[in-house]
């Protein structure tokens, strides 16, 4: 009987365990990441040929606890390494946990590798040598307090990697084994047994579409990696067993392909769909999967469609213009699938468990998952009018005629009374602060009484007439809707009276509720622009046409930050949005600029900020680019090193002009690396992102760069209340 470890994403061990039992596999222990099993070598071989969750297998050499750190080696050299690697082989060593004071990786390998060569060393004069890219063995070291784990990997890479991505060049939102286990939570192997269809409505690189097949036509996944797997060069390799197993897989798949279900796709981007194309074509397919470009919007059916499951992933928001506008995707999305998939089963993946409330359908079941770091929600749907509910919110553009009706009834109600006296108590807090700083726009609210979970923003305009900005959080499920509604009219109610502003000037981008037929009204295209003073600043503004105003106030102290580094200096802005940093860095004596970024409406927008402010387009320059594709090519050849660059990434874009996905927290080390490079050799990086749960990866950085955090020093006193609102650092070269 041989042991085993298994690892696997977060969140999914419960179903690695039922499917390493499907195995054969007995004594199975689930842990936080993975699980340990035992059984005969074809166990483990055929956990390598079939799953689909796990990231490695490991066949387990050793196991025991230690005294200290030093009883380490002697260990790993006890064991009779001959018989799994040749004196002349290659090998690997990874090291993982704490324990044994031991709490760098890099110490923990290097001690099991001595323990290694003082073996070969102990029966020859020849040891095998380390190889980084192909070894012929892996071996991966675990320890947890002054407990060793030693194991061999049988799968060589990441189980995740089926090969059908091979050549895309794109990082997927989500990995292979994750989408997998969310088909599995969603029931999709019974739905395909049964000949339902399977769709997914914003496929984007066919993840979703690639693994729906590949289970439903029982196809194992380590099929196209088979000479790949790290048991193939392993000292123990039995050939012949493993030739058994992947006939035996070919004669399964054979019969499956006869019995595979319709399987379609479509999304908006023509880019990500034409990377699908690629990755259905390698995975065998290109004539089962149908894809087409097509937005939820337009959406509608096409081919056979025999009821079955949706499964999708629709994108999520983090800053309020940013997560208002991906609401409004939900909204569409459940309107799609309400009125064309009536008997269907439905499951949509997202790290804002509150967008699933705007999709209109009662959840009938949830699942947490995560998509690396993020922590995500699995939302299940019967498609079917019982479970059908009006979305919780949709915009509302009729605000001044409610403010109206609302204010006689409900503006002196004991609620609607302590939140005038709240904001009025703000506002006098605030006074001396913004006199003695020259606050322009500023936040007066934000959600100071818990019950009134709304943000108010505060724009005097250069113009002349104070205008208001209204967002609301919202509600926990322990909030009964109506009375939260209760409460938002009731705050709204006041605010003419407290601000003295007519309600035409109040702007509410909000989401609220709608009935009977009525239709989500779009935002307005009034194109009317109004200026705002920040500091020696003058920003272009808009109340009406979008959902963001076009100045983030969060970030008004990290633009000053930036501006005082940028004094005489050369500047770069990555994600320039409005070019607000810029604008403000060139009001503080920069000597140049470049601002990139890959909308032509902001950098329009951008461009009569700098007119306004009478900035000098030779010196000051605004270029239409794609920033990631940008600091790939800049990075290897750069064209221009700048003292100061300002990097202000979105926390997720899918943008129909890039290919593929930016998150910001898989992909940062990335980015801020690839921008470091442009750095003069005394210059400075500002990097900062709304993502409230991001965690920068210091170690990546700490070799070469002194990184300061300044989230403290950058955020304002009207978000105190909101203290993760942003995060920000300083990066600089170690002397």
């Amino acid at each position: 009987m041989c042991r085993f470890f298994a690892t696997c994403p977060k969140g999914m061990s419960e179903l690695l365990k039922e499917e390493l039992e499907s195995f054969g596999a007995e004594s199975v222990k689930v842990q936080p990441s993975g699980a340990t099993f035992e059984g005969d070598m074809e166990v483990g071989y055929r956990a390598v040929l079939w799953s689909r969750l796990a990231n490695r297998i490991y066949y387990t050499l050793l196991e025991t606890e230690l005294d200290n750190q030093e009883a380490l080696t002697p260990a790993v050299s006890a064991i009779e390494w001959s018989e799994h690697l040749d004196a002349e082989g290659t090998f690997l060593v990874s090291f993982s946990g704490q324990g044994l004071n031991i709490t760098h990786t890099h110490f923990g390998a290097l001690k099991i590798k001595d323990g290694i060569v003082d073996y070969f060393r102990g029966i020859g004069d020849v040891r095998p040598s380390v190889d980084t890219d192909y070894p012929d063995v892996r071996i991966h070291g675990h320890v947890n307090r002054n407990r060793i784990t030693l194991g061999l990997d049988l799968s060589g890479h990441s189980l995740h990697q089926r090969g059908y991505r091979e050549g895309t060049q794109v990082t997927a939102p989500l990995k292979e084994n994750t989408a997998a286990a969310i088909l599995m939570r969603a029931g999709w192997p019974e739905i395909a047994k049964q000949g339902g269809c399977f769709y997914d409505p914003m496929c984007g690189s066919a993840t979703f579409l690639v693994e729906a097949a590949m289970m439903a036509s029982d196809c194992a996944p380590g099929m196209m990696k088979a000479d790949e797997k790290g048991l193939v060069t392993w000292k123990q390799y039995d050939a012949v067993l493993w030739q058994k197993l992947l006939d035996e897989a070919a004669v399964r798949e054979s019969i499956g392909l006869k019995t595979l279900p319709h399987i379609y796709g479509s999304d908006i981007s023509h880019k990500s769909l034409e990377i699908a194309r690629i990755s259905i074509q390698q995975a065998g397919y290109d004539d089962i999967i149908e894809i087409k470009q097509m937005s939820v919007v337009q959406g509608r059916k096409w081919g056979e469609w025999t009821p079955g499951l949706i499964v999708t992933n629709p994108p999520y928001g983090e800053r309020l213009g940013e997560l208002e506008e991906v609401k409004q995707t939900y909204l569409q999305l459940g309107d799609f699938i309400k009125a064309e998939f009536a008997g269907w089963q439905a499951a949509v993946l997202t790290c804002n468990s509150e967008l699933g409330m705007y999709l209109g359908i009662k959840a009938k079941r949830s699942h947490d998952f995560f998509n690396g770091a993020m922590e995500c929600k699995l939302f299940r749907f019967d498609v079917e009018e019982s479970w059908f509910r009006q979305p919780a919110i949709a915009l509302n553009q009729d605000l001044p005629e409610k403010l109206q009706q609302l204010q006689p009834e409900l503006a002196t109600t004991e609620g609607a009374v302590m939140v005038a006296n709240r904001i009025k108590k703000n506002l006098k807090g605030l006074k001396t602060w913004v006199k003695q700083n020259e606050i322009g726009a500023y936040r007066v609210y934000d959600a100071d009484l818990p019950e009134y979970a709304l943000a108010i923003d505060y724009y005097p305009t250069l113009e002349g007439g104070d205008w208001l900005m209204v967002a609301e959080y919202a509600p926990p499920k322990t909030v009964n809707p109506t009375k939260a509604r209760r409460r938002l009219y009731e705050a709204l109610a006041v605010l003419p009276s407290v601000f003295d502003i007519p309600s035409d000037r109040i702007v509410f981008k909000v989401r609220s509720q709608q009935k009977g037929s009525e239709q989500y009204e779009k935002l307005e295209n009034q194109k009317q622009y109004f200026t705002i003073q920040e500091g020696l600043a003058k920003i272009r503004v808009n109340f009406t046409d979008y959902l963001d105003t076009g100045i983030f106030l969060d970030h008004r102290e990290v633009r000053a930050y930036s501006a005082k580094l940028a004094q005489g200096k050369s500047f770069l802005n990555l994600f320039c949005y409005t070019a607000t940093a810029t604008i403000q860095a060139a009001m503080a004596g920069a000597k140049s600029s470049l601002s990139l970024d890959m909308s032509k409406t902001y950098l329009y927008w951008a461009q009569h900020n700098f007119w306004t402010n009478n900035m000098d387009d030779k010196k000051h320059r605004l270029q239409q680019q794609n920033v990631i594709e940008w600091l790939a090519k800049e990075s290897e050849n750069p064209t221009e090193k700048f003292d100061v660059i300002f990097l202000d990434p979105p926390s997720f874009s899918s943008s129909k002009r890039m290919d593929g996905t930016l998150d910001i927290q898989r992909d940062h080390v990335w980015i801020v690396q690839q921008a470091l490079s442009l750095l003069t050799p005394d210059g400075k990086l500002m990097f900062s992102n709304n993502l409230r749960k991001f965690k920068l990866d210091e170690a990546a950085f700490e070799a070469d760069w002194q990184i300061e955090n300044i989230t403290q020093k950058t955020m304002p006193k009207d978000f105190a209340r909101n203290a993760k609102i942003h995060q920000a650092w300083v990066f600089s070269r170690k002397v």
